[in-house]
């Protein structure tokens, strides 16, 4: 397959910058605080911002730092503050930020999406020339990630018989013999299958 044939590239991206302040603020409070880009702008971010410390001590510190927070639940706050050096450069490089996450105070690791490889290059150099450190983790075309019709109508016939409840009650043989394939064919795609189901759920629901 050409490359022009395949879907849009997803890459796993690391950076190194310190001048983010909403990551700067949760360092500084410790391990109970998480952070979370929600929108990535080229001036403005605006962040997912939880914390196990008295929400009323921490509100004025991320007030200070923010043009504008608002409160969402008992432990949360979202914040829209000035974009950092990597989420300006995201933003104006036509990227898809699909999930992110801080590593510590000064990592942190984007899964984004872009058009092509050559559209990752640039942005891998751009980031470069920032003085961010970039890391190329891992890359996949987006097709990858999802299931083929055989792999779906597998996933679905065995969910349908009770394979996957804690009781199984229909062995990975007797799924086979349904589909008219042998159990090391069936195996071989509903591993890949449920593989691909798992990844996806821990890389954009967790």
């Amino acid at each position: 397959m050409s490359q022009k044939d395949r879907g849009a590239l997803i890459a796993l991206l690391e950076v190194s910058r310190s001048n983010c302040l909403v990551i700067n603020l949760a360092s500084s409070l410790g391990e109970e605080s998480n952070v979370e880009q929600l929108k990535i702008g080229e001036n403005n971010t605006l962040h997912r911002f939880e914390t196990s410390q008295d929400v009323q001590e921490v509100l004025p510190k991320l007030q200070k730092i923010s043009n504008n927070v608002m409160r969402v639940g008992k432990t949360g706050f979202w914040a829209e503050t000035p974009s950092c050096s990597t989420c300006s450069i995201l933003s104006s490089s036509n990227v898809v930020v699909l999930s992110s996450r801080s590593l510590d105070s000064k990592r942190i690791l984007y899964r984004i999406m872009v058009q092509n490889e050559s559209r990752l290059n640039v942005l891998e150099k751009n980031l470069e020339n920032a003085g961010l450190k970039p890391r190329i983790l891992e890359t996949e075309y987006e097709t990858h990630s999802l299931l083929t019709q055989r792999e779906k109508e597998v996933v679905k016939v065995a969910y349908g018989h009770g394979y996957f409840e804690p009781e199984r009650e229909i062995s990975m043989t007797e799924v086979a013999q349904i589909m008219k394939v042998s159990t090391p064919s069936l195996s071989d795609v509903l591993r890949r299958g449920t593989k691909k189901m798992v990844k996806n759920y821990v890389e954009n629901r967790l």
